[in-house]
């Protein structure tokens, strides 16, 4: 389906985007990366209330904008803020987190031309992340192994050429996609793994990867993100969190049956990792992770800042 976005109407777009705006303003919002209307458990996201809709088809039909970008955007705020319930009488929650991530709600929005195709936009982000992990002062560079820093800068090479018009035959892509095989996400470093899965996940033309990538891209930034908490923790905190991290990989790979139920606890194995994701664990510390999450939260929000300036000008000139 081809989209224009607002269908190239302004009036559109302000008969869409200012009742919005209203909400947003008022903190009434909650950004997700599910199109979340008139649900009875959720709140309304931003993309959902744009819209008056949950489902993805009508969204794009009544927008003219790609689902994906809307979900993008919506993580990108996402993961630098928190719901805060409010107090009865009033009930309910307000939204917080600092001005500059609170704002790109509207920005992303505002940027968006009435008439634009932002079916490239995705796409051309997702090389731009594929330079940030492959650059050597990432956070996480010394975790990626060099045989997933290798299949990284083989993906950006084959999407810079399909970026420029150029076709590439399925057998180099297979012959990529067997090397990421063997580099193996599961073997490499706890703190690379988010990343060696992302990378795994990318080895594919880049136009087909669009539907996909938020979902991709979140546990990733997630890690990320907790990974720039490191600086303000002891060293016996860094090494609990290290194990937290060992316990959720064998907890993403363990094997599934048919109902995605986990046949053996893969934990069992592993009693550091057990301990530190105990709920009495969580229980204990949460005071303290709450308190290193605020100790860390700036340095976040310089990364995601970033993330919505690269974001920011692929949307205005589409």
């Amino acid at each position: 389906m081809s989209l224009e976005a607002f269908r190239g109407s302004a009036e559109m777009k302000d008969q869409l985007v200012e009742p919005v705006r209203v909400q947003w303003n008022a903190r009434a919002l909650a950004p997700d990366t599910a199109l979340n209307w008139q649900r009875e458990d959720q709140p309304d996201s931003l993309a959902g209330a744009l819209a008056k809709t949950c489902d993805r088809a009508q969204f794009e039909e009544r927008t003219g904008i790609p689902a994906e970008l809307a979900e993008l955007c919506e993580l990108l705020i996402a993961v630098g803020t928190q719901k805060v319930e409010l107090p009865e009488p009033e009930g309910g929650f307000s939204l917080a987190g600092a001005d500059d991530v609170l704002s790109f709600g509207m920005e992303w929005l505002d940027a968006v031309r009435p008439g634009a195709d932002l079916h490239p936009v995705v796409p051309q982000f997702a090389r731009h992340c594929l330079d940030l992990v492959l650059r050597p002062d990432f956070a996480l560079a010394p975790y990626i192994s060099a045989e997933f820093h290798e299949v990284g800068e083989r993906i950006a090479a084959l999407w810079d050429q399909e970026l420029a018009g150029e076709s590439i035959a399925r057998s180099t892509w297979r012959s990529l996609q067997q090397a990421a095989l063997a580099a193996d996400a599961n073997t490499t470093p706890a703190w690379g793994f988010r990343v060696a899965t992302f990378l795994e996940a990318m080895v594919w033309p880049v136009e087909s990867i669009s539907g996909e990538f938020v979902g991709h891209f979140e546990p990733l930034l997630f890690n990320w993100l907790f990974f720039l908490e490191m600086d303000d923790l002891t060293e016996e905190e860094r090494c609990d969190r290290e194990h937290f991290l060992i316990g959720w990989r064998a907890m993403a790979i363990a094997p599934r049956d048919n109902a995605g139920i986990i046949d053996v606890d893969p934990l069992e194995a592993l009693p550091e990792s057990q301990r530190v994701m105990s709920p009495e664990h969580v229980m204990a510390t949460m005071e303290r992770s709450k308190a290193v999450k605020e100790l860390a939260q700036g340095r976040k929000d310089a990364v995601i800042r970033g993330l919505m300036n690269t974001l920011l000008p692929l949307i205005r000139t589409a």
